[in-house]
């Protein structure tokens, strides 16, 4: 008799959990709140790589908005998106306090444009997307640009604050065939006529000017340096010639490339003194990933030879250097991925 009222008492125990947890699987768990997907990936803003266009076509970037909750949506929603003015304002002072020459800065609006000043999120749908259009023709990425945004408080939805999921920031990167981070271990930097001592940067970032041209820092200029848009070198990749790569077994081609041109290198501050010696030239050489060959692997070879001024560093002196090797890179793209920005691994 003991041991049926024991087993009374857990089958009641259990009827009353399930019961429970029926419920709570019937109700909302969490309240709904609209948030804007923008995660920080680099420096406590959300970098985003956007193709530039030439002939100032514009390119569009999709922002997720999105509902949260435990259940489905089920009501329509019109939220709200517009340019925050404040919060760069607060970031910049905390991250670079009296550095201003690296502060964000709010990117102009004659290089974007919205559609619509709102985004629907139907019924049935978590995730809707608000279309922002770019046109980066006549940009200056020596500048950090950022487009802050943030939804705007409505009667109709309740705004996700945590930890500012109500806003976005995104620093606009637009990459063109050729820009991107180079290693830059085999280009050598000499004083002046020395030709057995020299210097080193690790890396060149580079920077989009159009869509064949990028840029750099001359030398070892340092890329946050005060004063480093006086030091900006523009590389101009000419028409190049194209072989096919050959199947050595199959002699068949590959569809795989070896571009090969010159490069065009000038310097807008005439203070550097700027001087291309030699005829600098690019390789582009693309082969399979051999352990996932839906992945192909550009690599690129840039080798030139310069000599430039350093009036800035000193005011009573001016620094001659002579700059001579290569600058190597390598982009990896997804042919599975139909999206060139999401296809290439930044």
């Amino acid at each position: 008799m003991k041991r049926f009222y024991i087993y009374l008492t857990v089958l009641i125990g259990v009827f009353f959990i399930l019961s429970g947890c029926n419920d709570e699987w019937e109700s909302e768990l969490y309240s709904r709140m609209i948030s804007l997907k923008a995660p920080i990936n680099r420096d406590d803003v959300s970098v985003i790589y956007l193709r530039y266009k030439p002939n100032n076509e514009s390119v569009t970037f999709k922002l997720p908005v999105i509902v949260s909750g435990s259940r489905k949506n089920d009501k329509d929603y019109m939220v709200r998106i517009s340019v925050d003015n404040d919060t760069l304002d607060y970031l910049n002072l905390d991250k670079y306090t009296d550095r201003s020459d690296l502060y964000y800065k709010q990117l102009p609006e004659n290089f974007f444009s919205f559609p619509s000043q709102t985004c629907h999120i139907p019924a049935g749908t978590d995730v809707a997307h608000f279309n922002i259009d770019f046109n980066f023709s006549g940009i200056d990425l020596v500048e950090k640009w950022v487009l802050p945004l943030t939804v705007l408080p409505d009667p109709s939805y309740k705004l996700n604050t945590y930890k500012g999921r109500q806003k976005a920031l995104l620093w606009v990167m637009p990459f063109n065939d050729y820009s991107g981070t180079y290693n830059a271990a085999s280009m050598y930097v000499y004083f002046g006529d020395n030709t057995t001592r020299y210097m080193t940067a690790s890396t060149r970032e580079t920077r989009v000017v159009n869509d064949n041209t990028i840029f750099f820092y001359a030398g070892i200029t340092e890329e946050l340096a005060e004063n480093r848009g006086k030091f900006k070198v523009k590389c101009e990749f000419l028409e190049p010639t194209v072989e096919e790569i050959i199947d050595s077994k199959t002699e068949e081609g590959t569809g795989l490339f070896i571009k090969r041109g010159k490069l065009s290198l000038t310097a807008d501050n005439p203070a550097l003194e700027f001087e291309v010696i030699g005829e600098p030239s690019y390789e582009i050489k693309e082969e399979l990933d051999i352990d996932r060959p839906h992945i192909v692997k550009r690599f690129f070879t840039l080798t030139m030879e310069y000599r430039y001024k350093d009036a800035e560093s000193s005011d009573n002196i001016v620094f001659p250097y002579r700059c001579k090797g290569t600058m190597l890179m390598q982009r990896n793209v997804s042919k599975l991925i139909p999206d060139e920005d999401q296809a290439i691994f930044w």
